[in-house]
């Protein structure tokens, strides 16, 4: 699986907007999450070393979390960076990461673990080639990472709390923000589509059978585009339309067709929330 553009490549964050105004501007890849072939390397060194708006702190846990290696997991400790914690107070917001003397762009990545959950970040990126993305994949436990701001308003999460139906999209590492939704304890009446090239390709297996277990409907989409069993029929799974909350990580095409099957179905247009990404495959 390629991605068109790196993470680092890309002059601003992502975008999370209410529909329809769907930003192709924002050109974030997202990492495949496999499963963990072995424990994450740890550390308990933990220290920050203050910028003005940035931070350098050390990696704490680093490994891959697919079985074809195609998105890692990269944990970093900040619990000598305790306003980089609290400037992340809901799931969908991204945080400006670099590589120290690498020459490159800095990455715009979506947080993966749940805010208020201890002094770390999770975060989970695609080994872009020539990217801040790909060094960040190669370093190790007690490297350090330099940290700009938290950004991004993040996702309606009072909606989600209200819906009857949620529906979640995602495509590779696209499922960043829906991890950390599903972190906070939003898993009631959820659905998650996820896409993945084939089962290898797939993050995270054993946390999705866990969500699985736990209330949340995985639906995992390997031989088609991640919203066609969702688009075949509709209908059955949106029962109440003004009760409906949707949540699209992921390509213009997959946000365009399911954002015009819902809204057809009745769903308010506010309710759809998308991170644009581009992948010309998954």
């Amino acid at each position: 699986m390629a991605s068109a553009a790196a993470v680092s490549m890309l002059p601003r964050p992502p975008c999370i907007h209410p529909s329809p105004v769907a930003s192709s501007a924002s050109l974030l890849p997202m990492c495949t999450l496999p499963f963990r072939r072995r424990p994450l390397r740890c550390s308990s060194t933990a220290y920050a070393v203050l910028r003005d708006d940035t931070a350098l702190v050390p990696i704490s846990a680093i490994g891959p979390v697919n079985d074809d290696k195609s998105i890692f997991e990269i944990t970093l400790d900040l619990s000598s960076a305790p306003e980089f914690v609290a400037s992340y107070t809901t799931p969908g917001q991204t945080v400006t990461t670099s590589v120290p003397s690498s020459g490159l762009r800095a990455a715009y990545i979506e947080i993966a673990s749940a805010p208020h959950s201890g002094p770390q970040f999770d975060l989970l990126v695609k080994p872009v080639p020539r990217t801040t993305a790909e060094r960040l994949c190669k370093l190790s436990v007690g490297d350090q990472v330099e940290l700009g701001a938290v950004m991004g308003q993040g996702l309606p999460i009072n909606d989600i709390k209200e819906a009857e139906t949620v529906l979640y999209f995602a495509v590779a590492e696209g499922l960043s923000p829906i991890r950390a939704l599903i972190k906070s304890g939003l898993r009631n009446n959820v659905s998650l589509y996820y896409g993945a090239r084939n089962q290898e390709a797939v993050p995270l297996q054993e946390e999705l059978d866990e969500w699985q277990k736990t209330g949340v409907n995985v639906i995992k989409v390997l031989t088609e585009p991640v919203q066609h069993p969702f688009l075949r029929d509709p209908s059955p799974i949106v029962k109440n339309p003004k009760s409906t909350v949707a949540v699209l990580v992921g390509p213009i095409d997959l946000q365009q067709e399911v954002k015009k099957a819902l809204t057809s179905l009745g769903v308010p247009v506010e309710k759809i929330r998308t991170i644009a990404q581009w992948y010309p495959n998954y």
